[in-house]
């Protein structure tokens, strides 16, 4: 008799004897095991797609590009042979976001017989890939599961061992105390046990080994299945093109049509010289970004403040008629434009594009995710911003239109490029401007004429003197030979303050007339700390009254100067050095006290408020805009 045979027997004949207490029963559990929990990437298989009519695929490149607020026109090239029969042509691989109203052909020999526009879905179910892949990752599932089923099996076993374990134990324990112990068979239950436990530790790790060498293969078949059927959710773009000619012929082809996700956002540069303080340099750019998932490499670029969509008309008067009870109603009616739809595809498929057709760019794999996410905000947030700046251009009436003079690379993952559209040298006079009501800095500021061949565009401009970055300003649209001035720094050596004589100012209310009167005196101080003589330009004002029930008299100003019809106050000064002078703003102001409480209510109820000035006149709207003003006034005082 073998040994496994002898233990088995001996464990039997302890089980059928006599059920004594302390020979323990093994334990049975019902309960299965856990196992490896795939996630569910295969999924119902998407519905096969009809392919796009058959055609000679044309080698194409974008040659040009006219980048505006919140789109892109771009125009591609190829070459062809055309002949007496007509032949289909097609440009394949683009964007699934290509507005179909926008698609144009122009070819340079032969008669264009049709243009068909047509999408596709990167892969189908019938792909041999994608069943391929389904394949590879059901074959790696199962494996995987098959050596589940060997760790459950192989616990089941450990736990049947450790049960015998437990039961010789107790049975030793038991023979011991009848004085029965036979040490041969004893001692083969224990070689029992350590052989079944060391062969059951070994297949374990061998599994895992197994384990452990599948997995990676059976992550990457479910990322790779997954990406495919993402892919049957990426529409493709193709442009059919049927051409014919009364003899066999080479032709160029030029396809163009309007993409979202572009747009362009103008900046520039303006550097000074100490050693020469009459003249700057102005360097225009544009900043340009776009997620078509294609790199514009060589292409003509030109950027447009122009709007795409709205149409330009003569600007005409209609007869204006008072009191008329006839009214005119002008319905326009509109269908929703086909670039919607090429917007909403972009918002969906933008990212997954671009990750395919960047994949190979070893720079976007790492953390392509975050970074497209980084590109597509800033891209937003441009957009938004140029899109009000060119609105506000095109109710001025003005559209400008620009081109690089150079053509570089613009990335299609949406990564910012700025290239050079504009330089030129402008002459300059320096002035230092205070104004002390808005700020206690003097401002050294350079006064300009636009004499380059083109306007300047509204855009943050960067200040450098002497190649030393000095910060950031604005400057709004400025026309060819139009007179404009920058901010170009704080004039350092010039003291400035503003404050309210207390003594000479004073507020009295008028109970029995309903009618407050504020005296109002300010002192305005200049001091040159420079050894050198300064001029400077100081500006300030005084009230003007457009309503009747305000009166504003008892004027007094220092300096021998008059407010202008909009109550401002022009001092051109030329201070000696440590020269230090003032000047005194007095005025009297009588108005209703019912401006101010009126005033007063409202701020105190804001929400209350905001919901009754939605119904109130023009007129109430004043009536708080001009309480608000005294009302600061009077917490001056």
């Amino acid at each position: 008799m073998t040994l496994t045979r002898r233990v088995v027997g001996w464990l039997l004949a302890c089980g059928v004897s006599t059920m004594v207490t302390g020979c323990p029963r093994p334990r049975v559990t019902t309960s299965p095991p856990p196992r490896l929990v795939t996630p569910d990437v295969l999924g119902p298989a998407a519905a096969p797609v009809p392919k796009a009519s058959n055609g000679r695929v044309l080698s194409s490149a974008v040659t040009k590009v006219t980048v505006y607020s919140d789109r892109a026109r771009v125009t591609r090239r190829a070459t062809a042979n055309v002949s007496p029969k007509p032949t289909v042509f097609a440009f394949r691989k683009l964007p699934g976001w290509v507005d179909d109203g926008s698609v144009r052909v122009l070819v340079t020999a032969g008669r264009i017989v049709g243009v068909r526009v047509e999408r596709n879905f990167l892969a189908r179910a019938t792909d041999k890939t994608w069943q391929k892949a389904q394949v590879n990752h059901r074959v790696l599932a199962n494996r995987l599961a098959a050596l589940g089923d060997e760790l459950h099996v192989l616990a089941a076993q450990k736990r049947q061992i450790d049960n015998i374990k437990a039961f010789s134990l107790a049975k030793i324990t038991k023979d011991t105390t009848i004085g029965n112990v036979k040490v041969k068979s004893y001692g083969e239950v224990l070689t029992f046990i350590s052989n079944a436990l060391r062969s059951t530790a070994k297949a374990r790790r061998a599994v895992l080994r197994q384990r452990d060498k599948i997995t990676p293969e059976y992550l990457a078949s479910a990322r790779k299945l997954a990406e495919l059927k993402n892919l049957m959710k990426l529409e493709e773009t193709t442009v059919l093109v049927t051409l014919q000619s009364t003899r066999k012929t080479p032709t160029t082809i030029e396809l163009t049509y309007m993409i979202p996700g572009a747009t362009w956002e103008p900046m520039h540069d303006l550097r000074v010289s100490t050693s020469d303080a009459k003249t700057a340099e102005l360097i225009s750019f544009a900043v340009v970004t776009q997620t078509s998932g294609e790199d514009w490499r060589n292409a003509q670029l030109s950027f447009s403040t122009q709007s795409s969509v709205r149409s330009v008309r003569i600007p005409e008067l209609e007869a204006l008629t008072l009191g008329d009870t006839h009214t005119a109603t002008r319905i326009l009616t509109s269908k929703m434009s086909s670039f919607h739809r090429a917007q909403k595809a972009f918002t969906q498929q933008s990212q997954l594009w671009n990750k395919v057709h960047q994949r190979k760019s070893m720079r976007t794999r790492v953390n392509f995710d975050r970074v497209f996410q980084s590109n597509m905000q800033y891209l937003q947030v441009v957009q938004s911003k140029t899109v009000r700046i060119f609105q506000r251009l095109q109710k001025r009436g003005t559209t400008a239109h620009f081109k690089a003079p150079i053509a570089p690379i613009v990335r299609g993952d949406g990564h910012p490029v700025r290239m050079r559209l504009g330089h030129g040298t402008l002459k300059t006079k320096q002035r230092i401007v205070a104004v002390p009501e808005q700020s206690l800095n003097a401002a050294r500021t350079l006064e300009m004429i636009n004499s380059t061949n083109q306007p300047l565009l509204p855009g943050k401009v960067a200040l450098y003197q002497d190649g030393a970055f000095l910060g950031m300003t604005e400057v709004d649209f400025i026309a060819m030979g139009e007179r404009f001035a920058l901010f170009l720094s704080v004039a350092d050596h010039i003291k400035l303050s503003r404050k309210l004589d207390r003594k000479r100012s004073a507020l009295v209310r008028k109970r029995r007339r309903r009618r407050n009167k504020m005296q109002v005196s300010f002192i305005v101080t200049l001091e040159n700390l420079s050894p050198k003589s300064t001029v400077v330009a100081l500006t300030d004002r005084i009230p003007v009254s457009e309503n009747k029930a305000i009166k504003i008299d008892r004027v007094k100003i220092s300096g021998g100067v008059k407010p202008d019809s909009q109550g401002l106050l022009h001092w051109k000064l030329k201070l000696k050095p440590k020269e230090k002078r003032q000047f005194r703003i007095a005025y009297q102001v009588e108005y209703p006290s019912e401006l101010v409480l009126e005033t007063k209510r409202r701020l105190a109820r804001p929400s209350s408020s905001t919901r009754r000035s939605r119904n109130r006149k023009p007129v109430r709207r004043r009536k708080y805009k001009i309480g608000k003003q005294l009302l600061d006034l009077e917490n001056m005082l």
